[in-house]
């Protein structure tokens, strides 16, 4: 048995979001290891929307762009009635012109962690397959958790924190006493990534309703390969938790889905086919001393929406930077806004996923009937509406996600007016000239963000370096973006809310995309105030 304590935080599990916390935690300076039980990669499709939010991430990561070049992007999610076309969401109509990504990238979740574990690497972060973190232990100086490598070796391995990206069987959820509770629901589906021949497009997200039965098809990669999913009526799954399905082949697949889609189709070059079951489970609290859970060992949900992964990714782009600011020196209480912000936020995507599905894939009998009957005349008048899509797309993409005000995290706003409140997710917008504003806030870090619609003064640099000095405390990488003379009609002192006598607004974003703080004016001493507050000794 070895001891060591050559890092600051073990992350367990190496799917997406622990993938993501590592990295993110590796940006920030902190010294961390990872560690996944599986001995190799995930192979299959998996989780494979990812939303425009967590692409927002990836921009400040440099790593979008590797993404979309090998994803397929989704521009609408239509609605079939009985092999029909009835409707659905057409984000093109969408006022979605504060992020880059108005859209829905489909990628299979095995290119998502290959990519992500090819940055992380670059980092200097080797993934540690085959190794299972057995058992920790935490007191008030850190963790202690006992490894266990696929040689037979045992390490004893000592840190500050440990985070659990290790799915709905967490062993940092249970060893922590983080509560888990939800149900196993009753429906059953039948899912494949094949190629699909069929008199319909491969570039589309599609439903498929038919009385009690549903099919989703999602296109991956054309024609070549798309994923499907369709209800099993077969009567049978495997065993009552839904671990082990029964076997299916690709004949019932394909009988299964042509029932739901009312249209001829021919499935063939199967990469992997199952069966599934949805679960919705939720904790009690997303961390416990030094232990902390995100993505599916926090919550699980049915894949309505596309919002799983994702919501995941978002856990650990508001913690990491958290753990690394604590472990600079700030105050250890920044911390428990963990839970107090995503807590609700993993809520609301339980219920709403749950919602959706029983809406669409719950329904029977009459209310299947009376579904089936309706929507083929409500769906196609709202969705010519450009409201009705704009906001569909805004809860989708999890663009409207915000913190409320509570604690000295996110502070009641005393700017007032227009423009992201503190909390609020900070938009995007054209840079005067060239660019955007995302790629001045690149790089996971604290931005001081100045904008004012006159010239700067020479008065202000000293007020402003004081707040950037001050924000340095927190995070040593913070810059100061300065944009002055903007125009009074550019999107950008549109969107944040320079106009009339608001000639200058200070913000400080902070890494994970959303305002911190907001002031009129270059308030810089009270911009200070608050980042003092933050750190332990209050300065």
């Amino acid at each position: 048995m070895t001891e060591n304590s050559d890092c600051e935080v073990l992350v367990v599990g190496a799917g997406p979001t622990g993938l993501m916390a590592a990295n993110l935690l590796a940006r920030s300076g902190v010294r961390v290891r990872i560690v996944e039980r599986r001995g190799e990669a995930t192979r299959e499709s998996r989780a494979f929307a990812v939303q425009a939010r967590s692409l927002e991430l990836l921009q400040s990561m440099g790593l979008a762009d590797r993404f979309v070049e090998r994803g397929v992007i989704a521009r609408s999610v239509n609605i079939h009635v009985k092999g029909k076309f009835a409707g659905g969401l057409d984000f093109t109509r969408a006022e979605a012109g504060d992020t880059p990504f108005p859209f829905i990238l489909m990628i299979p979740q095995s290119e998502s962690e290959a990519l992500l574990a090819a940055d992380l690497e670059a980092l200097g972060v080797v993934i540690e397959r085959g190794v299972d973190c057995a058992d920790f232990t935490m007191d008030a100086g850190g963790v202690r958790a006992e490894l266990k490598h696929g040689d037979g070796r045992t390490e004893t391995l000592r840190c500050a924190y440990i985070v659990g990206g290790d799915g709905s069987r967490s062993v940092v959820r249970s060893g922590a006493g983080i509560g888990w509770d939800g149900e196993l629901l009753p429906q059953r589906f039948l899912l494949a990534d094949c190629r699909v021949d069929w008199p319909l497009d491969h570039d589309n997200f599609r439903v498929f309703l038919n009385g009690p039965l549903i099919g989703l098809f999602l296109p991956l990669k054309g024609s070549a390969c798309s994923r499907v999913m369709a209800t099993d009526m077969s009567g049978g799954f495997g065993d009552e938790d839904g671990s082990v399905p029964a076997p299916l082949d690709l004949a019932e697949m394909q009988a299964g889905l042509a029932a739901a889609l009312n249209l001829p189709v021919k499935l063939s070059a199967p990469v992997w086919v199952t069966r599934y079951r949805a679960h919705h489970r939720f904790v009690d609290r997303y961390s416990a001393g030094r232990a902390f859970v995100a993505g599916d060992a926090a919550h699980i949900h049915s894949p309505a929406g596309g919002q799983g992964m994702n919501t995941g990714l978002q856990d650990a782009a508001n913690l990491a930077w958290k753990l690394a600011a604590v472990l600079r020196g700030a105050n250890p209480a920044l911390l428990e806004s963990y839970d107090g912000e995503r807590r609700p936020v993993g809520d609301a995507v339980v219920k709403k996923t749950g919602r959706l599905f029983a809406a669409a894939a719950g329904q029977a009998g009459f209310k299947a009937k009376m579904r089936d009957r309706m929507l083929p005349v409500v769906l196609p008048f709202i969705s010519k509406k450009k409201p009705f899509q704009t906001n569909a797309f805004k809860g989708a993409s999890q663009r409207g996600i915000a913190y409320p005000p509570g604690g000295s995290l996110v502070p009641a706003d005393g700017a007032g007016g227009k423009g992201p409140k503190p909390g609020e997710r900070a938009p995007d917008a054209p840079w005067p000239g060239d660019g955007t504003l995302y790629e001045a806030l690149a790089g996971y870090r604290f931005t001081l963000l100045a904008l004012s619609l006159d010239p700067a003064d020479d008065a202000s640099g000293p007020a402003l370096a004081a707040a950037q000095d001050a924000l340095a405390k927190l995070d040593p990488r913070a810059e100061p973006v300065v944009i002055d003379a903007i125009p009074a009609d550019a999107a950008l002192a549109t969107r944040y809310g320079l106009g009339g006598k608001r000639r200058r607004m200070l913000y400080v974003v902070r890494p994970d995309g959303y305002v911190g703080w907001r002031g009129t004016g270059w308030d810089a001493a009270a911009c200070a105030e608050w980042i003092a507050g933050l750190t332990a000794n209050g300065g």
